[in-house]
């Protein structure tokens, strides 16, 4: 079916040579040559996109602009002006015009508007056919998309939900991988048990044992008292141990004894106990290629890489991103929309920090939103390398002594890189390139509070 346009202008000779135009264009034409005629048609026969002259015969173009938006009209409007003065622009924008063309029209310039506004009309009718949508349409709690990307991940956990079968999520960070290890927790038999999780980045190395595997009174300084540990705590559930990477070579050979024998010892313990659980894991790296350079077990990795899901990344699947900020609106406690350019700014960047950097613009946007409305003044995206590139820039002499100024480099590079990873250890020592015990030797030697 062709796009249909109607054009409403009181000049014969400019409403035929429009009309040809556009026909030309390959649009289906409607005309009117009074405001009163155009409104009836448009409300009759709701054309994608209406040209509207500003100045009629019996009714200027903004009361008809006016009246369009009160019989809920959603046809896009593109004003036609001679006097292009900031009130007119104001008032037709005020009233829900897409823009407004200065005459004499340019044809080029008029068909890239034409063609921009049908484009945004088609996103707002996409936006406002998901905010009719129950919350629930989602059928796994809490994810959100509709792409075939993630109807394939959706299957993937419906298969896995019901065995006990090992899980490895992977993806890039922001993707959701926790969303996952809830789900299919939440629709396996093992639901009615408890569902623990680990990160295993957040954990200094030297407490992240004890931590999985609890301890005896007396197992070490401070072991005041027995401590149950997290594979106990699953006991007929699901223990998730997310950011496995991270997970210290000593601490992966224990794992992977529990995993083979479906048992564990506490710390200061000799006695072995029986554990029932089934074991998620996820990561964003790849751990073949840790296997690789030696800082993965290669008989760990097979061990938990037995069923894989993968996350897309946003940027893969940008037909999910209307119904995801849609579902960020949702939480608001006021009522807000969001604009047409809005919206189309937000589908062009590429997301380096997916669905969480999603998020957080669109939590940052809803406060900045003027009257209720997000446009693109409102959205602005994160930025942090210039910002870390600056904190480097160290006034120093060579009169300060060559480890003095070493000292000092490496201090801020540390402390950049922490402001960075938002005080997550693991993931500044990785953007560092440095083991996660060096990066604690180092905060310990500048005095870097935790």
């Amino acid at each position: 079916m062709k796009t249909r346009i109607l054009v409403i202008e009181d000049e014969r000779t400019a409403l035929q040579s429009l009309a040809l135009l556009l026909e030309d264009e390959g649009y289906e034409v409607l005309k009117a040559e009074s405001g009163e005629i155009g409104l009836q048609i448009a409300l009759q026969q709701e054309p994608d996109l209406i040209l509207l002259d500003i100045r009629l015969p019996d009714v200027d173009g903004i009361s008809v602009l006016r009246r369009l938006r009160a019989g809920h009209s959603e046809s896009a409007v593109i004003i036609m002006t001679a006097d292009t003065n900031s009130s007119n622009a104001i008032r037709a924008t005020q009233n829900g015009a897409f823009d407004y063309i200065a005459k004499p029209i340019n044809d080029e310039h008029l068909l890239v508007l034409i063609r921009r506004a049908l484009e945004y009309r088609r996103l707002e009718q996409e936006v406002r056919s998901l905010r009719q949508a129950p919350a629930e349409a989602p059928a796994i709690p809490g994810m959100v998309g509709h792409s075939l990307a993630m109807q394939e991940v959706y299957k993937m956990i419906g298969r896995v939900a019901n065995s006990d079968a090992t899980v490895l999520i992977t993806g890039e960070s922001g993707t959701g991988k926790e969303l996952v290890a809830n789900a299919i927790h939440e629709f396996s038999r093992r639901s009615a048990g408890r569902l623990v999780k680990v990160n295993c980045a957040a954990i200094p190395e030297n407490l992240l044992e004890a931590e999985l595997f609890g301890h005896e009174k007396g197992a070490f300084t401070n072991a005041l008292a027995r401590r149950i540990g997290r594979f106990e705590q699953a006991q007929g559930g699901t223990l998730f141990l997310d950011e496995i990477a991270e997970l210290p070579l000593a601490v992966q050979a224990k794992l992977l004894r529990a995993i083979q024998d479906r048992s564990i010892e506490r710390l200061g313990s000799n006695t072995a106990i029986a554990v029932d659980f089934r074991l998620i894991t996820a990561t964003a790296h790849d751990l073949s290629q840790a296997v690789a350079n030696g800082r993965f077990r290669e008989d760990l990795f097979y061990r938990l890489n037995v069923v894989n899901v993968h996350l897309p990344p946003l940027r893969t699947r940008p037909e999910d991103i209307p119904l995801l900020i849609q579902r960020f609106l949702n939480r608001s406690q006021r009522p807000v929309s969001i604009r047409e350019d809005a919206l189309s700014l937000l589908l062009g960047h590429t997301w380096p920090g997916n669905v969480r950097e999603l998020e957080n613009v669109i939590t940052r946007a809803i406060v900045l939103a003027p009257g209720g409305v997000i446009t693109p003044d409102s959205i602005q995206f994160s930025d942090r390398m210039p910002n870390a590139a600056a904190a480097l820039e160290l006034p120093f002499s060579h009169r300060d002594g060559y480890w003095n100024v070493i000292r000092r480099v490496e201090s801020q590079l540390i402390r950049t890189a922490l402001e960075d990873a938002r005080g997550n250890k693991a993931e500044a020592a990785r953007a560092l390139g440095i083991q996660r015990r060096l990066l604690y030797e180092k905060m310990a030697e500048f005095g870097i509070a935790e």
